[in-house]
């Protein structure tokens, strides 16, 4: 089985911003602390970083419609094991440019980049990685802000089922791909009541909602309702959302809409037996998942609200532990009926019956003993392979194994002892 494509491991730095420093001009910040591991002589060689600072501009810019955002504050943060902050900031020039040489200090862990504020929102080059950062990997693009409502296109949207654990509920994962595809960064604005600038519903059943470290910070999605929104900006490009919940056992067969489409919706389910229903769902090769077997469901260019129904086994947690609690019935079932055979005999001999020709077990078969033997290694082998066997099956369990055994003592004329019967 080939690895899920499209999700995405959610890794999230904490990043602890200060201010720019404004006051005279570029300052630098207190050297940071030498808790951590110290840099090694290579890392603490100056390093410079020359970028520009860019944003829309349409017809007045350049041929890509971009032109530079002059004489805005562009600051230089360090994050490592030991300090995180700001450590040098400066102003952009006329042609939107910026300059830094700084010297690595502290953790040898430490990771920098650079920021830059522009109508409100913070804005970041990726991590600087290399001695000399310049061009694209210093670029910094900002956009000007709109509270307008417009739909953000989902370009993709995963959701995985998990089995139902012990206490007969499911976890729910779901991965949302957002693509803001204008040139302005959507913002919240509050009116009479905050308005999120992206929801999504789920189901009324579900509990204990959480979002997922990544693009989205906690402070900036409520669950309530049976909506999950975003209250976050979101600027151009693409932003991804995750968050988890559980829902009950009962809650299948679950109905959802396809909102706002999508153009690839991929639900992954752990249970072979379950089935994805919705138009323009095809079944696809399974996938692995953390060491992990999913049945896999896929659709393209999903239309909006798009009805979808997810069915799975009726036969949860408790299910499986009645299926045990029969299987184990069964074998009890049978061991009664060789325990009475086994006692007929008995009593037959005491009374000093003949057994005739007819009657005498055939050669090929197994003394009683040994079959009893084989009983209780049957019986001990389908018990190990419950996960999590109910308080009922466990008592099914001991309680038939005592009376194996006990017959397997009686047959071999030897005491039993109920103490290691188990």
């Amino acid at each position: 089985m080939r690895p899920v494509s499209r999700l995405t491991t959610f890794v999230a730095v904490a990043l602890s911003l200060t201010a720019p420093l404004h006051s005279g001009g570029a300052q630098v910040a207190p050297s940071a602390a030498r808790t951590g591991t110290p840099a090694s002589a290579a890392a603490q060689a100056p390093r410079t970083v020359e970028g520009r600072v860019r944003r829309p501009m349409g017809e007045q810019g350049d041929s890509t419609g971009m032109g530079p955002a002059a004489n805005v504050w562009v600051t230089l943060h360090r994050v490592g094991s030991d300090t995180a902050g700001a450590i040098d900031s400066t102003r952009s020039d006329a042609a939107g440019r910026y300059r830094f040489r700084y010297v690595p200090r502290g953790a040898g862990d430490a990771v920098y980049f650079a920021s830059s504020t522009w109508d409100g929102i913070a804005y970041f080059t990726a991590p600087l990685r290399s001695a000399n950062a310049r061009d694209d990997a210093a670029e910094i693009t900002v956009f000007d802000t709109t509270s307008r409502t417009f739909p953000l296109t989902v370009k993709g949207r995963h959701l995985i089922v998990s089995r139902p654990d012990s206490t007969d509920r499911r976890t729910i994962v779901e991965v949302f791909e957002l693509s803001n595809d204008s040139l302005k960064a959507l913002v919240s604005v509050d009116t009479t009541t905050l308005r999120p600038t992206w929801s999504v519903s789920i189901p009324a059943t579900a509990m204990d909602v959480r979002v997922n470290d990544g693009d989205i910070s906690p402070n900036a999605f409520v669950a309530s309702n049976g909506r999950a929104s975003v209250y976050s900006p979101i600027a151009p490009g693409i932003k991804q959302v995750a968050f988890t919940y559980k829902l009950p056992n009962s809650s299948f067969p679950l109905a959802l809409t396809s909102e706002d489409g999508a153009v690839v919706f991929e639900v992954l389910l752990e249970e072979p037996q379950g089935s994805v229903s919705g138009q323009g769902f095809t079944a696809v090769e399974p996938v692995s998942l953390e060491g992990r077997n999913f049945k896999r469901s896929l659709a393209q260019d999903l239309k909006p609200d798009t009805r979808i129904v997810i069915e799975l086994p009726s036969t949860g947690t408790p299910g499986r532990n009645l299926y045990i609690a029969a299987l184990l019935a069964a074998i009890g079932f049978m061991m009664l009926l060789v325990l009475s055979r086994s006692m007929q005999r008995t009593a037959s001999k005491r009374a000093g019956a003949a057994i005739t020709p007819s009657l005498r077990p055939r050669e090929s078969e197994a003394p009683l003993a040994d079959r009893l033997a084989q009983e209780i290694a049957a019986l001990d082998a389908t018990y190990a392979r419950q996960q999590e066997p109910s308080a009922s099956v466990q008592q099914a369990y001991t309680t038939r194994r005592a009376e194996l055994r006990a017959a397997l003592a009686a047959e071999l004329g030897q005491p039993f002892d109920s103490s290691e019967s188990k």
